[in-house]
């Protein structure tokens, strides 16, 4: 093999001056293969273009395949590219095309992020990019900078972490391409207007979700549309299951430096940004969007809309959303029309709060940011909690719309001024269906709890896989059997662990109180896939007390509990409810002790607390974070002689959210 690569190396030419097709196969490129004349048509049918080899691994992946730099008419067609920071590079060109290339299997981060836990340094920072900080740190598939009347058509990329990048482009059209998978951006354009976005699959972009642990995305999106961003339309397109599906922010510019300016002016139209780990839409900081005819369906928000101004919200589809289908704090002059809500706990929530920082810095100074000015009309609201919920908000009329099976239809709090809201239905307002668009392929699953994230990224729910490979878990522990095998087998199972099988999914329990590592593996379809795992099992006593006094400033409570259980392990996730029968959802106080036998070696302990934690083991102060906070994650290692350890864990809640949950795994 590596002769045959020697020679197909040494028939490549290192610049494409004139019309060419490359011999078919595989070519191990040492350097870019560089463009460097106007009108050139490459031909890549039938060949791929290798950067790194299979030995080493996504995140070293380094230089660029092919690179076009100030040209004008160049067509790139078919072939694939892969093993590179950068698959195809086009700077400071004119009319350039790029038609049915893969470039999968390009750079991507390993990801430190579990299913048990998220991990803060995957986060992703968007923020910066006039070096061209998005390519040279997180890569990418296609990559235009500074391109005029370019075209992506019918590409493809799959098992990278972006897609495509958009930078200081202008003109350029994005049509039926297929970059999903991703563990970062589908389509990422940062100072780049005029562009027409159509008709693309941009689904499962996504990093930072574990159904029913974590669900920030950390700032993964189908579409990333960052920093001073005009006029672009997005039509049509399919990018669910991402962090969030179409993320749009004004950018630092506006925000940090000038106070105006912003991602305005864009039509985003006909899309389905449903099943997003945080946000379906995300338009922040910027004016003049239009959001008409999208489906926005099980997300964390169907749209928030934080500080925006002049947009126009019609015709969407937004259900089944956990939290509202629309969340706007100091937005003004909104026009709500003509939406569908069904099923979610708010369906429209407005308000204005203290956000001293902000408003005294040079936004601020230039924008009013007020909560006011919103017409609210034709809209329908199906079984949800509250259908309008208004703090601090003036100017608003509300008329036209329709209730069914709303528990509320008007919740207010604060000042609420100018308010003409008709709490009863009027008219008959059913709003149009979201729009037709790309749609999921035949075959693909919605919802979120169908996204699964391995170390390297999102995972294809018609490949054949098991997810996760290894887990630490109290008392049991589950495992997804992923694509179209439905038959499966689990051996090798150590003595006095049991599987509980489903259709898909099987637990592992059992094991001895302390600490069982155990390793098996399930067989799919004829393939073999190792998984292993520590199941650890203890009996936690937990107690609740109410207090009067700040726990920060005083002992938590001693005396009668108002209420004591036994469970196996520490993992609650209050949200804002009680924490048991007859204790109070706020103000309260928690201490959880057990001891557990435990092989001699290090560990490390992880909380995540809302709000204050301490953690003692063996009577010795090991972690500590006694303050008001949200969910915060916190660690801490250990050294353990081998034998019975005592743990004893307390916490305090002060208002809001609650959390607390421990992790304990052996450090390798």
């Amino acid at each position: 093999m590596h002769a045959v690569l020697a020679l197909l190396l040494a028939a490549l030419p290192e610049e494409i001056s004139a019309d060419a097709q490359l011999p078919a196969g595989v070519h191990r490129l040492e350097r870019p293969l560089r463009v460097v004349a106007d009108g050139v048509t490459l031909d890549l049918a039938g060949v791929e273009l290798v950067g790194a080899g299979d030995d080493v691994t996504p995140d070293r992946y380094e230089g660029i395949g092919i690179l076009v730099e100030g040209r004008k008419g160049v067509t790139i067609r078919g072939g694939k590219v892969r093993g590179f920071r950068c698959a195809i590079l086009v700077a400071g060109c004119e009319g350039v095309a790029l038609e049915g290339v893969d470039v999968s299997r390009n750079f991507r981060q390993r990801l430190a992020s579990t299913p048990e836990r998220e991990d803060a340094s995957d986060w992703l920072w968007p923020h910066e990019n006039d070096e061209q900080q998005w390519r040279k740190r997180y890569g990418a598939g296609i990559c235009l900078e500074r391109c005029t009347d370019c075209s992506i058509v019918d590409c493809r990329a799959r098992k990278g972490q972006n897609g495509a990048i958009l930078d200081r482009c202008s003109g350029c059209r994005v049509l039926r391409n297929d970059l999903s998978f991703l563990s970062g951006w589908g389509l990422a354009l940062w100072r780049s207007s005029g562009n027409e976005i159509d008709g693309n699959h941009f689904d499962w972009c996504v990093r930072g979700y574990s159904h029913g642990v974590y669900d920030r995305g950390q700032d993964s999106a189908g579409i990333l549309v960052f920093e001073q961003c005009q006029g672009n339309r997005f039509l049509g397109n399919s990018a669910t299951h991402g962090g969030d599906g179409f993320f749009l922010y004004a950018g630092h510019e506006t925000t940090q430096r000038t106070g105006k300016g912003g991602c305005g002016g864009n039509l985003v139209c006909g899309n389905d940004f449903s099943h997003a780990g945080a946000n379906a839409i995300e338009a922040t900081f910027s004016s003049g969007n239009r959001l008409v005819g999208n489906r926005l369906d099980d997300s964390n928000y169907g749209i928030w809309a934080g500080y925006s101004f002049g947009t126009v919200i019609e015709e969407n589809r937004l259900a089944d959303n956990s939290v509202a289908g629309i969340a706007i704090e100091h937005g003004c002059d909104t026009r709500i029309r003509g939406n569908a809500f069904a099923r979610n706990p708010v369906g429209i929530d407005l308000w204005w709060d203290e956000d001293e920082e902000l408003r005294q810095g040079i936004y601020g100074r230039e924008r009013h940011a007020r909560s006011e000015g919103y017409e609210i009309r034709s809209n329908s609201f199906d079984a949800c909690g509250t259908a309008l919920r208004l703090r601090d908000t003036s100017k608003v009329v509300a008329r036209g719309n329709r209730f069914e099976a709303v528990r509320e239809v008007l919740g207010t709090a604060g000042t609420c001024d100018a308010i003409d809201v008709a709490r009863e239905s009027e008219g008959d307002a059913v709003p149009a269906a979201a729009r037709e668009g790309a749609r999921l392929p035949a075959g693909h699953p919605r919802g979120r709890d169908k996204i699964r994230i391995d170390e390297w990224g999102p995972l294809d729910p018609l490949e054949r896989a098991v997810f996760p490979r290894r887990v630490v878990a109290w008392e049991e522990c589950a495992f997804h059997v992923l694509g179209p095998d439905a038959e499966y087998g689990v051996s090798g199972l150590p003595r006095g662990l049991t599987v509980e099988r489903g259709p898909r999914t099987f637990k592992v329990r059992g094991g001895e109180d302390g600490l069982t590592p155990f390793e098996a593996t399930v067989t799919v379809g004829g393939e073999r896939f190792p998984v292993s795992g520590i199941l650890l099992r203890g009996a936690w006593k937990v107690r609740f007390w109410a207090w009067e006094r700040d726990p920060r400033e005083h002992p938590l409570p001693e005396g009668d509990p108002l209420k004591s259980v036994t469970l196996p392990r520490l993992d609650f996730r209050w949200g804002g409810g009680a924490p048991a029968d007859g204790v109070p959802a706020d103000r309260f106080a928690t201490r959880a002790e057990t001891t557990l036998k435990l092989p001699k070696g290090r560990y490390e302990l992880r909380t995540v607390s809302d709000d204050g934690v301490r953690v003692r083991v063996d009577g010795k102060l090991l972690l500590e974070n006694w303050t008001w906070h949200g969910p915060t994650e916190d660690r801490a290692e250990v050294d353990l002689a081998g034998g019975e350890h005592r743990f004893e864990v307390d916490h305090f809640e002060i208002d809001g959210w609650a959390v607390l949950a421990l992790e304990l795994r052996p450090v390798p």
